[in-house]
């Protein structure tokens, strides 16, 4: 039992680092792919590798219409709006804003758990979420000494972590009617397949064609790495070692994001986004406690 728990732990450490990276893929991908093919590709590529991994792991029976429906309704919130959203304000924004911006869903996921009455709502929730809060003011706009930031896309990101917490709350509720494999992998093919409507109007807009190797290389990691790997990891530590433990490694997600940020795009880290990150990082914790 407890070899099988320090397995799980370490697989939740290269799950972390594969979607920490995600923060630079994205960037290089949207720089010159449109950010919403990125997400319709990323997503809907992933989500066929995981219902292969779930047909091979779980050999299910045919999907039934509460589950369809179900799916399409996290595939919209934690597919469609939250890669829409990230993938926008991450072209608008640094990669490192939005990493830390990013922290903070789970935040918006346990206020929403208790409004849901999934979890009860403890003053160190609401305390994390204001200190969370008041983070993500100090990184947004010209708190970062201008170091590619930008409000608009600030804001966008803040969206789509409110909209992965909600997603990663209402998944949980689904939990007794259907394994977390399942609801991943029907819920990111759906997701991701209705960006492709989004589509048509972006791509005719811009010269995608001239697309980067290095773009469409991205392309691929986010599908395969940071989205099928990473989720399949990511739902199994959950099953096996709980939410509320798994939840520990988003502070590694959020490390490696701002540094491979700067390593990798050379993204300019002063000291208020020092400040901003440690205010944002205290108040997950202070969430999770």
């Amino acid at each position: 039992m407890r070899g099988r728990t320090a397995g799980t732990e370490l697989s939740l450490v290269v799950a972390a680092i594969l979607l920490g990276l995600n923060f630079v893929a994205i960037k290089i991908a949207v720089a010159s792919i449109p950010p919403l093919l990125v997400g319709a590709l990323r997503f809907t590529a992933g989500g066929l590798l995981l219902l292969a991994v779930l047909w091979l792991v779980e050999r299910p029976g045919r999907p039934t219409r509460g589950l369809v429906l179900t799916s399409l309704g996290l595939g919209l919130i934690g597919g469609t709006v939250f890669n829409a959203a990230l993938n926008e304000g991450t072209r608008l924004t640094s990669a490192s804003n939005a990493a830390l911006i990013m922290a903070t869903a789970p935040v918006w996921g346990m206020l929403l758990a208790a409004g849901l009455k999934v979890e009860s709502l403890r003053k160190t929730s609401v305390v994390g979420a204001l200190v969370s809060l008041l983070g993500v003011v100090l990184v947004l706009g010209r708190g970062l000494e201008e170091g590619g930031s930008s409000l608009a896309g600030e804001l966008l990101v803040f969206v789509a972590a409110v909209s992965f917490g909600a997603y990663n709350v209402l998944s949980r509720t689904q939990h007794d009617r259907y394994s977390p494999l399942t609801l991943a992998s029907y819920a990111t093919f759906i997701g991701g397949f209705l960006i492709f409507f989004l589509v048509p109007a972006e791509v005719a807009r811009g010269d995608w064609e001239t697309a980067s190797l290095a773009a469409w290389a991205a392309v691929a990691y986010l599908a395969v790495f940071s989205t099928a790997v990473a989720y399949w990891i990511w739902q199994l530590g959950i099953a096996r070692i709980g939410a509320d433990r798994v939840l520990v490694y988003q502070y590694l997600i959020t490390l490696v994001g701002v540094v491979s940020s700067v390593v990798v795009l050379n993204e300019a880290f002063g000291p208020l986004r020092v400040l901003g990150a440690a205010v944002i990082l205290g108040g997950v914790y202070l969430a999770s406690r």
